[in-house]
């Protein structure tokens, strides 16, 4: 497994440096027969979401490094067939499957991609638009859990963590109409905007 931490939290992001990183590093987990899996973890989503109004669409300098990099992860994956997911948080809720659009139209074209942001930040509404998420919550607090196969395949499970969840220290600490006020009220009526890319149509020959 090849964990990758990359920063996309502001809008020059990514630079020419980071972007020259990456391809080294893709470059090298090519050839690295031990190398089964890329797992990359993000703040914001690549561009071209579901989540497409809280993600990388939000810069012109991020829109284009972050559709060179989602092009690379499919080169990468066309060529090696080696397991290939995108993580990131950034909008407040729980998105599967994100990049699961008509962005992206063809299967061949769709990275897995999770975007999880339910560790406790006030919580959006979900985008008009889910496309073909398989999963899609808000006002839910929880992680990712990731469970490694012998293959390389990881499989994602979201562990949600409900109020009857809360530890009895943290009740005792805080009251239960705090807790019980992060539960019901920690929430906002903001909702990203959905894909909006008529334009663009990803695929894996690089072309757009």
């Amino acid at each position: 497994m090849d964990f990758l931490s990359l920063d996309n939290a502001s809008n020059d992001q990514f630079d020419d440096a980071q972007i020259a990183w990456i391809e080294k590093v893709l470059a090298r987990d090519e050839s690295d027969a031990s190398v089964r899996t890329l797992v990359l973890g993000m703040h914001d989503a690549l561009p071209d979401s579901i989540s497409t109004g809280h993600g990388m669409n939000e810069s012109a300098q991020m829109e284009r490094s972050g559709r060179r990099i989602y092009q690379d992860l499919l080169k990468f994956r066309d060529k090696t067939k080696k397991y290939v997911y995108v993580l990131a948080s950034h909008s407040h809720f729980l998105i599967e499957d994100v990049y699961n659009d008509f962005c992206h139209p063809r299967p061949e074209t769709v990275i897995p991609g999770w975007i999880v942001g339910t560790a406790g930040a006030v919580r959006y509404r979900l985008p008009a638009n889910l496309g073909g998420a398989k999963q899609a919550k808000t006002d839910v607090y929880g992680y990712l859990l990731g469970t490694v196969q012998p293959s390389g395949e990881i499989r994602f499970v979201f562990k949600e963590v409900t109020r009857e969840r809360i530890p009895s220290q943290v009740m005792e600490r805080y009251g239960s109409k705090q807790v019980q006020a992060c539960f019901e009220e920690n929430k906002s009526p903001y909702a990203p905007a959905g894909p909006s890319c008529p334009a663009v149509a990803i695929g894996g020959d690089g072309q757009q």
